[in-house]
Order: C-alpha cells, then structure tokens, then sequence
C-alpha cells in the first residue's frame, strides 16, 4: 500500500533485537513517518503486514525462528510487493546474493548512522511517490486508451453496420435498376419492331392510294376511310411510345443535348437515340424503311452539326451525355 496526503507514509520495522528496533522507530518517527511495529520474528510482521500493508519495510536479514529476513522478503513480494530496505550487519556473500534476488529498494549496514538512515529513507519515500504517481498516470493512460478503443471500436462497428447496408441497399438498387431496364429495354425494342411494321404499313397505304390517283379506279369509299385514319395514326403516335421508354432508361438524354447543340432537328435527335442504343447504319435503314445511303447522308450531317471528325465514333460520343 502507498500512503496518500491523508493517509501518513508508514513504515513496518522488523527487528529481532529489541534494542535496535526501539532505537530504529523512535528516529523513524523523528524523520516524520509512522511506524507499524516493531515486530522480532518474520510469522508475526507477516500476519500485521497482511493486515495493515505499510508503504516500505525496514527489515534486518538475520532473524530470531524459522524464517529469516529474505524469506519474509519473498512471502511479501508474492503477496503485496512492498518495497523492502535491508539491514544488515553480515557480508555473508550467500545471504547477500539470496537477499538480492528479493530485489530490495536498498541496503543499511550495522551499524547505521542516523544522518544516514534519514537520508535512505527520505529518496526512498521519494522514489515510492513518484513510482505512485507513474503508476497513476499510467493506469489512467491505459484506461484512455481503454475507453478510446472501445469508443473507435464501436465507431468501426457503426461504420461497418452502416456500410453494410449501404451495401445491401445499393445492391438491390442496382438489381432493381438492372430489371427495370431490361424491361424497359424488351419494351422498347417490341416497340420499334411495332415502328418497322407501321411504317411498312404506312409505306403500303400511301402506295394503295397514289395507285388509286394514277390508275383513275374507284375504290370502296370505306376502304379510303380506313386508309385515311391509319395514316393520321402513323403520324400522331408511332414513336410515343419509343420516346417515352428510351427517356425512362437515358433520363435528360435529350435535354442534355439540345441544350449543347440547339440546332439540332426532331429527326437529327432521333437518330442520336437509335446510334446511342448500337444501332448500325443497317439497322436504322431496317428500321426506318429508308435506304443505307440516305442513313449515311443523315449521319454525315449529324457529325457536322455536333463538331465531330470522322474518326471519333458517334456512339461513343453520344455516350458524355
């Protein structure tokens, strides 16, 4: 035990001679200290040291019974480990070496001086202190560094939670986003596959009629009612629906770039929907029932329009916006 402000330095005596222990507590307490003892054997200063701890034990080696100075030194040391100074009035080089292995805080030899035993006693009452205070700062450093783990642990778990369903939820987005455009992208194609079959339908229509005009035949009149309202149909609604799947899956495509090239036509707009979805040329002429050279000239004009040399792939382009 290491006493506190309020709690006085003390220090245990453990002498068999009754003349020396006397003479050691009277100046011990001279010096400021309190005294626990003076105890003559080891069995008895161990049961009070058990009891009421010291700050330091004054102890001689040689000792009246069964156990001498160093054993009571290790009992101690494996118990309560309390700083131990040595008294000792013997050079016995065996007795010195088991004395320290105990690893004492220092030795005293009979006979002592006063001045002597004051000053010994004074550094170790100071070397204990700061051996406190160190031990004090260093348990409060551990228990901050303790509770600054843990906090980051619970950061770190927090985090990885959080992340986690970020993950998750990203995740599901994107499987989402991926069938919502897989079904947008079947719908769109159905449609232009629709688009291809209008315009055949459109093609045939006209072709009725201008036969009609050049041949001077008079066709059922409901007949050219029909031929009629599948034109006005042609022309009101056949890519509607086109426009609105291909702005569900390329949202602001084609504000974006109006915005960057104005000048751009209806048709023109069009033709960078059909070449930002891979369409070939052939596939555009396919679609539009109008021929390979005609899709050449229009993807020719387009380049033009939007600053494009002929080595910059239009797809790719078109794919910035």
């Amino acid at each position: 035990m290491i006493s506190t402000s309020s709690d006085p330095f003390k220090i245990g005596i453990v002498e068999d001679s009754a003349v020396i222990s006397m003479t050691l507590k009277k100046l011990v307490e001279q010096y400021g200290y309190q005294v626990e003892g003076p105890f003559g054997n080891a069995r008895e200063a161990l049961t009070s040291f058990t009891s009421q701890p010291p700050d330091l034990i004054l102890m001689d080696i040689v000792l009246n019974g069964p156990m001498d100075g160093i054993d009571l030194a290790c009992e101690v040391n494996q118990r309560m480990h309390i700083p131990i100074i040595y008294i000792t009035g013997h050079s016995d080089e065996a007795k010195l070496k088991r004395a320290k292995s105990t690893a004492p805080l220092g030795y005293i030899i009979k006979p002592f001086d006063p001045k002597q035993l004051q000053i010994t006693l004074d550094m170790a009452f100071r070397k204990i202190q700061t051996d406190q205070q160190l031990l004090h700062y260093q348990k409060r450093l551990e228990e901050m560094v303790n509770e600054k783990t843990y906090d980051l642990q619970r950061e770190i778990e927090r985090r990885k939670t959080v992340e986690a369903s970020l993950v998750r939820q990203n995740e599901e987005l994107v499987a989402l986003n991926k069938e919502l455009k897989l079904k947008n992208q079947q719908i769109m194609a159905k449609t232009l596959k629709l688009y291809q079959k209008d315009q055949l339908l459109k093609k045939l229509t006209k072709s009725l009629l201008d036969k009609k005009d050049k041949e001077k035949k008079v066709i059922d009149p409901e007949i050219v009612k029909m031929i009629r309202a599948l034109q006005n149909h042609f022309e009101e609604h056949t890519l509607d629906e086109f426009e609105v799947r291909f702005s569900d899956i390329y949202h602001g495509f084609n504000d974006r770039l109006l915005k960057n090239f104005p000048n751009l036509t209806p048709n023109e707009v069009r033709l960078c929907e059909l070449i930002k979805l891979n369409f070939t040329t052939k596939d555009i002429s396919n679609l539009t029932l109008r021929s390979v050279k005609s899709i050449e000239i229009a993807r020719y004009r387009l380049r033009k329009k939007l600053g494009i040399g002929k080595y910059v792939d239009l797809a790719t382009f078109l794919a910035n916006f």
